[in-house]
Parts: structure tokens; C-alpha cells; sequence
């Protein structure tokens, strides 16, 4: 069972190694102190199970699993100094919540329910828990991950089978795909446009109709963007246009 350790405090990663070391089965693939380099090393290490700490820099636990991408999700065992997050944890399908300092017979109770699933099984889809509210997203761009607040995000954009989230900054790649996006993005802000596109309503500068029943809508950075017909309709009667 191949295991990835992430937590911004050492010593604590430190204990929980030692601890699971001592279990022949468990092997430790790697350790990350912060949220961006958890989703850079469970991409690269595709790991059985992630012990994942709640409060981190950049994302917190619950964000970077937010990020992961459903297929060959690894299990999570959320690890704390704080046990108000546990409704929450299982919420998201962890398979268990263990609070700092970590006991050994709790952690005993971890493997054991990790015994109990398949490793490398997906966990459950997230949750309203995790999607609402979305505050901030994970973008890629020359190789460097970029922590993303919504609302400097225009627009989302499809282009085959990649997404980008479009900002005054440039495009950066994100890993979801637009339904996904549509499902955890709060709907008072954030619209649908057009089968490849998703807009911040907030962003929008200039709306022109065109003969055929669609739109182009310019933001504010400058950028165009195109409005289907068949999602035009609705977004006249939204903002009045």
C-alpha cells in the first residue's frame, strides 16, 4: 500500500512516518508540506492512499481534494490538530479522521479500514461540501501550478479535451472538465454560454447580438468570447438585455 504524507508541520509528518513505518505492508512514497505540492506529487506518484492534513498553505485539504481528478482517485485519511472538520471529512467519502498527535491505536484503526478497500479505488463523487462554495481553483501554465481566486477568473473554455481558465493574467490549464465546473461554480456569478464556455457574469464589458440569434460577448481584459443561441435566450432574460 503505497502511501503519500502531507502536512505543512515536519514534526508531525515525522511521527506519522515513524508510526507507519512499522507497518510491513505500508510504504511511503513521498511527503509534501503544502497543498500545491500535494497535487503536483499524487499526479506524479499516483499513490494508493494520501494521509492529507486540513489546514495548509496555498489549499487546504479539503481544496487540494477538491482538485484531484475522479478517475484513480487515492483514498484519504484526513489528519488534524482540529476535530471539528470530521463531519465534513466524511462527508467527502475519507475513509477516516485521525487528530494530531496522531495515536497508534487509532492510526491501527485507519489501516484496518483501509484494508477494507481496494487500493487505487476512487473515492466517492465530492460532495456539495467540497464544491460549495468554490472559491479558488488550481490552474497550470509553464509548468507551474497557479492558485486561482474565482473572481479573477473571465471565463472557462473548452478546447477539445483540454479547459483553460481565462484571466486579465492570460489562460491557464485546469483539470476539470466544463460539467464539472458548471456543478461546483456558484451559479449567481457564473454562467454558461456556449457548449465550450462558461463566463463570469461580473467580467462581462460588452455584449453585441449577431443576425443569427447568438452573441459575442467582450470582457473586460479585452478578450471575446462567443454566445451560443441556444444559451443567448436565457442569458437575456437573466440580465435584461
Amino acid at each position: 500500500m503505497r502511501v503519500l504524507l502531507i502536512d505543512d508541520e515536519r514534526r508531525a509528518r515525522e511521527r506519522l512516518a515513524r508510526l507507519l513505518s512499522a507497518i510491513p505492508e505500508i510504504e511511503i512514497a513521498g511527503e509534501a508540506g503544502d497543498g500545491i505540492a500535494a497535487i503536483e506529487l499524487i499526479a506524479a506518484l499516483q499513490p494508493d492512499v494520501v494521509f492529507l492534513d486540513v489546514q495548509m498553505p496555498g489549499l487546504n485539504g479539503f481544496e487540494v481534494l477538491a482538485e484531484l481528478p475522479a478517475a484513480n482517485r487515492p483514498l484519504i485519511v484526513f489528519v488534524t490538530a482540529w476535530d471539528r472538520y470530521a463531519l465534513q471529512a466524511f462527508d467527502v467519502s475519507a475513509v477516516d479522521y485521525l487528530v494530531k498527535p496522531v495515536e497508534e491505536d487509532k492510526l491501527a484503526r485507519a489501516i484496518a479500514r483501509l484494508r477494507e478497500r481496494a487500493p487505487g479505488d476512487p473515492l466517492a463523487k465530492l460532495t456539495a461540501a467540497v464544491a460549495r462554495p468554490l472559491r479558488r481553483i488550481v490552474g497550470k501554465r509553464l509548468q507551474k501550478l497557479h492558485v486561482l481566486p474565482l473572481e479573477t477568473i473571465e471565463a472557462f473554455i473548452a478546447e477539445g479535451e483540454l479547459v483553460f481558465a481565462l484571466t486579465a493574467d492570460g489562460r491557464f490549464l485546469v483539470e476539470r472538465t466544463l460539467r464539472d465546473l458548471e456543478a461546483a461554480l456558484d451559479a449567481d456569478r457564473f454562467a454558461r454560454v456556449h457548449k465550450q464556455t462558461i463566463v463570469n457574469l461580473e467580467k462581462l464589458a460588452v455584449l453585441e447580438p449577431i443576425p443569427k440569434g447568438g452573441a459575442t460577448a467582450r470582457m473586460q481584459s479585452g478578450a471575446i468570447v462567443e454566445i451560443s443561441r441556444r444559451y443567448a435566450t436565457p442569458l437575456r432574460t437573466r440580465l435584461g438585455w
